[in-house]
């Protein structure tokens, strides 16, 4: 149900999660990843990948983020109980950011 788009900012009350994020294959998942890698491992984010064709596609996303946990998963649940459409997105705590 998830696709690679823009994510408001939206607050979350979400107390005790373990921040987490969503990517998925896409160019712009890679690029975020890539970006936010250093803030990712600061939070002790785990990460999700919601869209992988193969291993191959996997390894290339993990290798975007060296140091980050980051695991193959269906992102149906968490899509319909927070409203999310699109990825990649933080989720903490406090809140949904891009």
């Amino acid at each position: 149900h998830l696709t690679p788009g823009v994510v408001p900012r939206r607050a979350l009350s979400l107390p005790g999660i373990t921040p987490l994020f969503l990517v998925g294959q896409d160019p712009s998942s890679l690029e975020w990843l890539s970006q936010h890698a250093q803030a990712l491992q600061d939070l002790s984010a785990g990460g999700l990948v919601v869209e992988v064709a193969d291993a191959q596609a996997l390894h290339r996303i993990q290798a975007a983020a060296p140091g980050l946990s980051i695991w193959p998963v269906s992102g149906d649940d968490i899509a319909e109980r927070l409203e999310l459409g699109h990825y990649p997105v933080l989720i903490t705590p406090t809140g949904l950011e891009q």
